[in-house]
């Protein structure tokens, strides 16, 4: 039962995604429960609304953006990313200074989880992430005010697949593991409410860029497969781990994800930002 906690652990973190550690800003409104659809009845993963307007010229990347004081502010922002999504593939769309997304390449995380008796670290190295392309928006919730915006998405994605290198130290009681080698999840059918909220920045270049404080994320999975070599050396065992593992994969994503939230919400947080640091958003939200 020690041996089946600590590798259930290791590869939960590895089924969630790992980065360095970091804090969340305290200056940030709070404005986030354990639920990020509060109040509401309603789920904008299940309720999709009409197809998005057109927001992108037929043949170009020209932009018709979207006004902050319209009725239709939310339908036309989930218009601009699901338009935007596909084009995120390979190349990205250098005239907005977009990065490509998919592949997406992660250098190095650590991963730290205190816990139940658990103690231990996991690190995960040149991993690249596919699909985040195939995003689809189901729904926007937005509103913006002269000092923020709370947005709340609800979306979809068919399948990410991920694959790298991994290394941890995991302490239970008095058993220490070392376990390290390569890494593949496929993930199907996910469904995720996500809520974030943050402020548009005015930079002395005169430019505008995205600027996320918070975010949160309720997450639903269908099919999951790991394959990690090296969590312990007969074979065997590692088999019948993983086999554990793939079969709770859907339910130790749906309880861990809220739980390491602290862990995963700023890495999120950064490499989102970093993404918008040089998107001018003035050609995408107007007054």
């Amino acid at each position: 039962m020690q041996l089946l906690c600590i590798s259930l652990t290791i590869l939960a973190a590895l089924a969630l995604g790992s980065g360095y550690a970091a804090t969340l800003p305290t200056s940030a409104p709070s404005v986030f429960s354990s639920d990020p659809n509060p109040n509401t009845n309603s789920n904008p993963v299940e309720d999709a609304v009409a197809p998005p307007s057109a927001t992108l010229s037929s043949g170009s990347n020209e932009v018709t953006p979207c006004s902050l004081s319209s009725s239709d502010l939310n339908e036309c922002i989930r218009g601009l990313i699901q338009s935007f999504a596909p084009k995120l593939k390979n190349q990205g769309v250098p005239e907005f200074n977009m990065d490509s997304i998919d592949p997406y390449f992660y250098k190095r995380g650590i991963f730290r989880y205190t816990n139940d008796g658990i103690q231990g670290g996991l690190l995960i190295k040149n991993m690249e992430i596919y699909g985040i392309s195939q995003l689809q928006v189901n729904s926007v919730a937005a509103n913006f005010t002269d000092d923020g915006f709370i947005i709340k998405l609800g979306i979809e994605l068919p399948q990410l697949k991920a694959g790298g290198h991994f290394k941890a130290d995991v302490k239970f009681g008095g058993l220490r593991l070392v376990p390290k080698g390569p890494f593949n999840i496929t993930i199907d059918n996910i469904k995720a409410t996500i809520l974030t909220d943050g402020h548009i920045e005015q930079l002395p270049s005169g430019q505008k860029r995205l600027s996320l404080h918070r975010l949160n994320a309720n997450v639903n999975i269908g099919d999951a497969k790991v394959v990690a070599n090296g969590i312990f050396s007969d074979r065997s065992l590692n088999a019948m781990i993983l086999n554990l593992v793939n079969e709770n994969l859907p339910e130790i994503t749906r309880v861990g994800i809220p739980a390491t939230r602290e862990q995963w919400a700023p890495i999120l947080i950064a490499h989102i930002n970093e993404f918008f640091a040089k998107v001018p958003i003035e050609k995408f939200l107007v007054q």
